[in-house]
């Protein structure tokens, strides 16, 4: 989740759905044909060995974990070999995906984060997972709802999950321990999670309560948390939004909580950071962080014990639950039945039970899987690292539907065409209420502005 587009990059989205794709959005256009038949059939027709090429956007041990999957599919089988090429961060690669279009060499599969949903279905150059899945007779009830969900339009899964992700509350449990308080214990409402702050400031175990960066992610998390919508057509699901309303009172609200938690001392003023909270917690400036479930290295590296909680809500609500983050696998139509065919077969297998365990147990993403929750080797793994359980407990949890089947809007997330420069909208939001004295209402109306002609701008490409 730690990434975001610049507004270049979302005019050369535009450019490239008018110019190279000249199509309307996917979800309104005739869909592409998926491939009939098993892989081994096409292959065989085609008489040779297919080539894939694989885009991803995980560095460093993520990087090594996703190339030994890589290698665990090609030495699986002798009739596809795919090659997987680091592009750099999610915003890297989802540019050299968009300037692949025009200048050739298009991947076969790529990697591309949450937010680029939307424009990654009006590209019109996918092959839907639904189609996939309704010519293979795959059940895509094999996902949990929420990851399932995020991931679908009206017809069903158009990226296939692969590292899914959502935020928690890391906490240093010993000085909770040295402080006398009780850790926090599920979702905290804003006031009971300052409270929380008080005790232990008064308790001056560390210089600030909670360290966080200020990224978009944490207040579209929140929001979700507090049941609020951050666009109109609830969350741009049931048609295109065409304005933001996380101005209005949850979105207000869950602003007045971030920005306070600053202005009130209870947290460092780090600007647009992950790394920097990471260091202030780590260091023992901070008894807590707010950070993503991959970020397992909080664990790792610590010389004290960490604990993991749930994400607070607003006073005004109860929990509602999360929102995926993380990144999907999206099948690019290469025009050749065979080669597509070997790409989904590619794509099923990293979201095998067995792949998602290694993904999982070593990335700190959590198995997108319905089977593996009750999994024995996963329970095992869960009660051996109860921090990686907290995540699991906290997705499981949140319910995409409501008890009448109505759909849980607030979970499923926005979506919307230039989502990615509106978040960034968000980070630049931080300094009129903490550097210029704006309330969190006339900077979220600012704001808001800003976006609505984001999403004006975008939508007119599709009037």
């Amino acid at each position: 989740m730690k990434t975001r587009l610049s507004l270049l990059t979302f005019v050369l989205i535009v450019a490239l759905i008018v110019a190279a794709c000249a199509a309307p959005p996917a979800a309104q256009a005739p869909v592409q044909e998926a491939p009939a038949e098993a892989t081994e059939a096409a292959t065989e027709a085609a008489g040779e060995q297919i080539t894939l090429e694989f885009w991803h956007a995980m560095g460093g041990n993520l990087g090594e974990t996703v190339q030994e999957l890589v290698d665990r599919f090609n030495a699986s089988q002798d009739h596809i070999v795919v090659n997987a090429t680091f592009q750099g961060s999610y915003d890297d690669t989802y540019n050299a995906l968009l300037a692949s279009f025009e200048s050739g060499g298009t991947p076969n599969i790529t990697q591309n984060f949450d937010l680029s949903s939307q424009t990654m279905i009006d590209t019109g150059r996918l092959i839907p997972v639904w189609q996939l899945m309704e010519a293979d007779g795959y059940d895509p009830n094999t996902f949990i709802p929420a990851v399932r969900d995020y991931y679908s339009d009206e017809n069903g899964m158009v990226g296939l999950a692969f590292n899914s992700s959502t935020p928690l509350v890391y906490y240093n449990a010993d000085m909770f321990e040295a402080a006398g308080v009780e850790a926090p214990q599920g979702s905290l409402s804003f006031s009971e999670f300052r409270a929380l702050c008080d005790q232990l400031l008064e308790a001056e175990v560390a210089p600030y309560c909670i360290t966080f960066g200020q990224v978009g992610w944490f207040f579209e998390q929140i929001l979700a948390n507090s049941g609020g919508l951050y666009f109109n057509e609830n969350n741009g699901r049931t048609g295109r939004a065409t304005e933001v309303v996380f101005n209005q009172d949850k979105g207000v609200e869950v602003y007045e909580f971030l920005t306070g938690l600053i202005i009130d001392g209870y947290a460092p003023n780090l600007g647009s950071t992950w790394t920097e909270t990471d260091s202030t917690f780590l260091t023992g400036q901070a008894a807590m962080e707010f950070d993503s479930t991959s970020d397992v290295s909080l664990i790792e590296n610590a010389e004290f014990n960490v604990g993991t909680a749930f994400m607070p809500h607003a006073d005004s609500s109860e929990r509602n639950g999360v929102i995926i983050g993380g990144a999907a696998l999206w099948l690019i139509d290469a025009g050749d039945d065979a080669k597509n065919a070997a790409a989904w077969e590619f794509m099923k297998f990293m979201a095998e039970a067995d792949q998602q365990k290694t993904w999982h147990t070593k990335t700190g993403y959590f198995p997108v899987r319905v089977d593996l929750m009750d999994d024995s080797e996963m329970q095992q793994f869960w009660t051996d690292n109860p921090n990686f359980r907290t995540a699991i407990d906290q997705l499981v949890t949140t319910e995409t539907t409501f008890a009448d089947g109505s759909p849980n809007y607030p979970v499923l997330g926005g979506r919307a065409g230039p989502f990615p420069a509106i978040r960034r909208i968000i980070v630049e939001t931080y300094s009129r209420v903490l550097n210029d004295g704006l309330s969190a209402q006339d900077a979220l109306n600012e704001a808001a502005e800003k976006a609505n002609a984001e999403l004006e701008n975008y939508n007119a490409f599709f009037e």
